[in-house]
């Protein structure tokens, strides 16, 4: 039974389902533009944290490490109350729309992002910057150097936010309320068929969210590859 209904799920899902693609696209959008944001504001923190002696020490390494293990479902919670009408933020009202759903998942893989950044940096060695100055490289290409140097890393720090977003459910699921056709994202989706007892179509929709975030990290990675020079 469950074999059949998932193959009718993937039919559903290959025959062009607009309410199908429509939540495809949305989890995309929401979970890219989460991600971007987060490396646009992570990798400089990371890059300074993990070259700054007074701020690379052990208290606030253990205060990034335990906020990239936040819960998903207190993010959620407390994004709710900011954005609530009640909350400091609730004249904008943005709550149990795709920008809160986007400020959620922000929230979530910032850490994830500056902490990968910043253990990428501290992984590299300590005596580069000085090999590099008596060298006489000038301080813009001296971080031109650090940054080629530690690209990987903060390349694994992208993607594994990006896993994190992709697979997100808790945080999205209180600050967008899983809204037919406005709200509901993939993971939202299998949670709701899974309840009704649509496991070939939760299935279904798995396999499409695997895809997916196959294809983007794929994308990634290629593009790792390619700038290192397949190396």
């Amino acid at each position: 039974m469950v074999v059949s209904d998932f193959l009718d799920g993937l039919i559903k899902i290959l025959s062009g389902d607009p309410e199908v693609w429509e939540i495809a696209f949305l989890s995309i959008i929401v979970s890219c533009t989460a991600v971007a944001l987060a490396s646009l504001v992570g990798i400089p923190l990371g890059i300074w944290l993990g070259s700054s002696k007074r701020f690379g020490g052990l208290f606030p390494t253990t205060i990034l490490n335990t906020l990239m293990g936040l819960p998903p479902v207190v993010v959620g919670l407390v994004v709710f109350l900011f954005l609530a009408s009640e909350g400091p933020l609730g004249s904008l009202q943005l709550v149990f729309t795709p920008l809160a759903m986007v400020v959620a998942q922000f929230v979530l893989t910032l850490p994830i992002v500056t902490g990968l950044t910043k253990s990428a940096i501290e992984d590299l060695p300590e005596e580069l910057p000085l090999l590099l100055q008596s060298l006489g490289a000038s301080p813009v290409q001296l971080k031109s150097e650090v940054w080629k140097e530690a690209r990987p890393g903060i390349v694994i720090g992208v993607i594994t936010a990006l896993g994190r977003a992709f697979s997100e459910v808790g945080a999205i699921l209180i600050v967008g309320g899983n809204l037919k056709g406005y709200t509901r994202v993939l993971t939202t989706a299998i949670v709701t068929e899974t309840s009704k007892g649509n496991y070939g179509l939760s299935l279904a929709l798995g396999t499409l969210l695997f895809l997916i975030s196959l294809s983007l990290t794929g994308m990634v990675t290629f593009l790792r590859y390619k700038i290192n020079g397949w190396t």
